[in-house]
């Protein structure tokens, strides 16, 4: 029976219903509340909110592209990252570019992004991977930075913009959605013209949507979720994404979400309080390699790399036993997944943490007690 969660969420019943309840007195104009608690929340002076962050680094990329009409159309990410980048890329028209990463917070290989770097560079994408802190050093020399915080939430803009995710395994879920936050405003212009295509949910999707957050809802219920764990395994993703849907968040979603922005800075320190104490009671166990928890970290997950991969599944397994939800997560670098050319030892940190990755629960609804278990358990894999 599972103990401890990757996911969970504190959100109630009641809280739909006001959300509903506000949307239909807003007349629909969730969007435009939503948007505006967002830029407050982030001190910006743009935030735009899409269906999906998908659709959202797809409208910032077409706009990165008008913008600039040139022949820059070479878009850089990490060779290990959410394998939707790389199709979001290529759906805009653009040419993805793989960097290796660095094993110490699975961002950018400084060294290996510069000589990545050239004429043809429209933009760099960094990703925060699991939350973790990682971003880029140094001006952006003329190219366009955006920063991939949907495994985190909203932090500091350093860059043009900076990507969030309210997808259901992300820190902030609404179910699904995305944002989009910038102080340019030649920028948001061109974002908006690119989201005026995108539609809105017809009503059964609509209804489904709904249906579906009530499920999530009362999943927070362990007894009822370890019931409809064999449903739930089948629904992860685990097929590499397809092309985005351009569409619009419902409104009640965005009034849902305006709500819960009140209590999201308790919440993701609580997600960096555990990271520490996972760091604290975990470091320097042989056998395994820990992440750097910077400041500024909202760990969605906590990332462990098992130096002998042929114990990753073993492990992983082992803690199911002990009531802990473990994962592994991207078993393939991008460059492997989409059978792309590479030198030998190009992308060797990016081969090394997709064999040997597992990730454990981070959420805020943990408690330290909690914590202290599912590290116990970890370190009884190699004793």
């Amino acid at each position: 029976m599972i103990r401890a969660k990757l996911v969970d969420t504190d959100i109630r019943l009641y809280e739909l219903l006001l959300a509903l309840l506000a949307s239909v007195r807003g007349k629909g104009k969730g969007a435009s509340v939503f948007e505006d608690f967002l830029r407050k929340k982030a001190k910006v002076s743009e935030a735009l909110v899409f269906g999906s962050g998908r659709a959202a680094l797809l409208a910032s990329l077409i706009a990165m592209k008008n913008i600039i009409k040139s022949g820059k159309t070479e878009v850089i990410i990490p060779a290990y990252t959410p394998h939707s980048l790389y199709t979001v890329i290529k759906q805009a028209g653009l040419q993805p570019v793989l960097c290796d990463i660095d094993l110490r917070d699975f961002g950018f290989d400084s060294r290996r992004l510069r000589e990545k770097k050239n004429s043809r560079t429209l933009a760099v994408i960094p990703v925060r991977l699991f939350g973790l802190e990682s971003s880029l050093q140094g001006k952006n020399d003329g190219i366009f930075v955006l920063e991939d915080n949907a495994q985190g939430f909203i932090t500091p803009l350093k860059w043009d913009l900076e990507l969030l995710s309210f997808n259901r395994g992300k820190n902030f879920p609404l179910l699904n959605g995305g944002a989009i936050l910038t102080n340019d405003d030649g920028l948001a212009f061109e974002i908006r013209k690119a989201r005026s295509s995108h539609s809105a949910l017809k009503f059964p999707a609509k209804l489904l949507a709904l249906m579906k957050f009530k499920a999530f809802c009362l999943s927070r219920n362990m007894l009822l979720y370890n019931i409809l764990l064999p449903a739930i395994d089948k629904m992860r993703e685990n097929n590499p994404p397809g092309r985005v849907k351009e569409e619009l968040l419902t409104s009640w979603q965005c009034m849902l979400g305006a709500g819960l922005l009140f209590s999201s800075d308790k919440k993701m320190q609580l997600r960096y309080e555990h990271a520490k104490k996972y760091f604290q009671l975990l470091g320097g166990l042989a056998g395994l390699e820990l992440p750097e928890v910077k400041d500024g970290s909202m760990p969605n997950r906590f990332p462990l790399l098992i130096k002998d991969r042929a114990r990753v599944e073993g492990i992983r397994l082992k803690l199911r036993r002990a009531g802990i939800e473990a994962s592994r997560m991207y078993l393939e670098p991008v460059h492997s997944r989409y059978g792309l050319k590479s030198r030998p030892g190009e992308f060797k940190n990016a081969e090394y943490a997709a064999e040997r990755l597992l990730v454990l629960p981070c959420n805020p609804f943990l408690s330290g007690k909690a914590v202290e278990y599912i590290a116990a358990e970890v370190k009884k894999c190699f004793l």
